[in-house]
């Protein structure tokens, strides 16, 4: 049997489990329940990360000892992925023995082989990312990553030598184009080597925080993150424990995570298993972040903050697993409306997927004493039916195994569609009154289309499959080809599994919109409200079938990399585009062009019959708001 090997980060325990976590989990879930669905021997795993300076703070103000207030904080995360339907294999906690002894092994034998040194240091360290950066690399002198304070450190440590295999990684790049997806990110990744590796720090002093792994060969140190958290992937299979099964599955592996750890997954963690000789993983897969509306980070002082656990509670887990993973584009950002989710739950699973369940299910029991009819006869509709049915299909493995998550989702909505639009052409209802052995037909065809749309969905909404099961007593053919629906077998009417989420008038209710005429212009304060930031285009192609869109891919600094769809195809050709420092307005609501999410608008001069693209000067930093 094929094996397949999924990962997600390990959480720091050092607050609540929130929506990012949620949502990499339920994604790892899914790929997960989708490769077992197409026949592999699946292990996920995820867990927390124990160790760490922020921990240690947590600990020391909460008045308990590190190891208490880590096992304090595990029941939250396993409830949540209980609440997400979210089955895991191996859950990993980074204050095992076997891991730390592990741990310890792999630093003394980096270190005797000469990759892993002591040296002075000094840099500017910032707490909540675990990672310390150069002066060059602060932003208005805080973290370029979470925008924090950082502290200024100066002492000893010990340095992995990474740019010692940075050559080598850099090779491994170009051989598998297929390492990073999206594969736009492999072009940071290539940029960062290019700019040359530094040695990176790997430990920290007991006196000043003893939360961690003692390094074998210096008693007086522990081991910092990245030799601890990110081994986690491979001393969770079976690494220097269980050869034959770490064989069997590391090969295939495919890493999930948020954009805000990709410099840590992909330059640390290759150059780290390059030094120790261990292949690379198959696949790293970087999502983007959860914005609330109007394109805004989610933060606690903003109050945009999304807990799963409510939503959950109110709406259910099937219903708030399709709704993150049908509505994020993997790879860029998405943005987290009630608005957005109340639709997807009302039109596409209660009214799409919910009326199909009813109306097939309903006129057999009614009308065929509840047992499946053969499909002895056609209508004129049924070749075209079932050939675009069969068609995509045969496509949804591959856009699986291609991380299109979003395409598979929209083509199989697109066959619970049609197959509502094919009960309509053919009217069994009418069917009934005239020719009863052509009606049974439609109807074993509708059928058949519930159960493998059933079979599709599974992963995404798990809980309410075990529901959806009722309707053929519980079994349900697994085979994804269509035809395979046994003729004769007993069914019952399918019950309400979504139920219509009634939304309260008055919720609803948006006060009026009040543009101001031309003649008197725009307020100063309609103005503000358009946030127009600095960036810089990455990587540009043609959209399939538009002679006039390009998709752009434009950095805004900080780890925002927009989606951007353009109509400058007829200007600009995509390799004339890239590297172009330009303006952007960012906070616009993502709009779907050509069945494509855009993020944003390029800004652009109409000059006589030529369009040009807005472009700033190359000194300025990205992510800088227009004043």
């Amino acid at each position: 049997m094929k094996k397949k090997y999924l990962t997600t980060p390990i959480y720091y325990v050092n607050g609540k489990p929130h929506l990012g976590h949620a949502y990499t989990t339920i994604l790892c879930d899914a790929f997960k329940r989708y490769y077992k669905l197409f026949g592999h021997d699946t292990v996920m795993i995820t867990g927390v990360d124990e160790h760490g300076q922020k921990v240690y703070e947590a600990a020391v103000e909460n008045n308990m000892t590190p190891q208490a207030y880590c096992d304090s904080l595990i029941p939250a995360f396993e409830e949540m992925f209980k609440k997400c339907d979210i089955e895991y294999d191996i859950f990993f906690r980074t204050t095992s023995e076997s891991h730390e002894k592990r741990v310890q092994a792999m630093l003394q034998n980096l270190y005797d082989k000469g990759d892993i040194y002591k040296d002075d240091y000094e840099g500017n360290y910032c707490t909540p990312c675990e990672t310390f950066f150069t002066e060059k690399d602060l932003v208005d002198g805080n973290c370029p990553e979470c925008g924090r304070p950082t502290t200024l450190i100066k002492e000893q440590n010990y340095f992995f030598d990474m740019a010692k295999y940075a050559g080598q990684y850099e090779k491994f790049l170009f051989e598998h184009d297929d390492f990073i997806y999206p594969k736009f990110r492999k072009n940071e990744v290539l940029g960062i080597l290019k700019q040359g590796l530094r040695p990176l720090c790997i430990s920290r002093k007991k006196e000043k925080m003893p939360w961690g792994i003692e390094i074998p060969f210096d008693k007086d140190f522990v081991t910092y993150v990245w030799f601890d958290a990110l081994t986690n992937y491979i001393n969770g299979i079976g690494y220097m424990e269980d050869e034959k099964k770490f064989n069997e599955y590391w090969p295939t592996t495919t890493h999930l995570m948020a954009k805000d750890i990709l410099l840590h997954h992909t330059i640390y963690w290759p150059t780290m298993l390059l030094a120790m000789r261990v292949p690379l993983p198959k696949n790293i897969l970087i999502h983007g972040w959860w914005m609330g509306e109007g394109g805004k980070k989610m933060s606690k002082s903003l109050g945009n903050v999304i807990d799963p656990n409510e939503i959950i509670d109110k709406y259910g887990s099937s219903s708030f697993r399709f709704f993150v993973l049908r509505d994020m584009s993997l790879g860029h950002d998405g943005v987290f409306s009630m608005d957005s989710f109340l639709k997807r739950h009302n039109v596409e699973l209660a009214n799409d997927f919910g009326n199909l369940l009813n109306r097939a299910s309903h006129m057999i029991v009614r009308n065929f004493d509840g047992k499946i009819p053969a499909p002895s006869k056609k209508t004129e509709f049924c070749d075209p039916f079932i050939n675009e049915f069969k068609t995509l299909l045969s496509g949804i493995e591959q856009l699986i195994y291609d991380f299109e998550l979003n395409r598979a989702l929209d083509d199989i909505m697109k066959m619970i569609r049609n197959t509502n639009k094919y009960m309509e052409d053919c009217a069994p209802w009418q069917l009934l009154k005239t020719d009863k052995e052509l009606c049974g037909s439609v109807l074993y065809n509708a059928l058949e289309a519930v159960r493998l749309t059933s079979l599709l969905l599974s992963p995404v909404i798990p809980k309410k499959f075990e529901e959806l099961k009722d309707i053929f007593k519980g079994e349900i053919e697994p085979e994804l080809e269509f035809g395979k629906l046994t003729v004769g077998r007993e069914i019952n009417k399918a019950v309400s599994l979504f139920p219509k989420i009634e939304i309260d008038a008055k919720e609803q209710k948006k006060p009026e919109s009040k543009a101001p005429s031309p003649e008197m212009g725009i307020d100063i304060a309609d103005f503000a409200k358009v946030e127009i930031k600095t960036g810089k285009i990455l990587y540009c192609e043609n959209v399939e079938g538009s002679d006039k869109l390009l998709k752009l891919q434009i950095d805004l600094g900080n780890g925002d990399i927009r989606q951007i769809i353009s109509g400058i195809a007829k200007f600009y050709k995509p390799e004339d585009t890239v590297g172009k420092n330009v303006l952007v307005a960012s906070n616009l609501k993502p709009a779907m062009l050509m069945g494509i999410e855009s993020q944003g608008m390029l800004l652009s001069v109409k000059v006589g019959k030529e369009l040009k693209i807005v472009e700033i000067d190359k000194d300025l930093p990205l992510g800088k708001k227009l004043n």
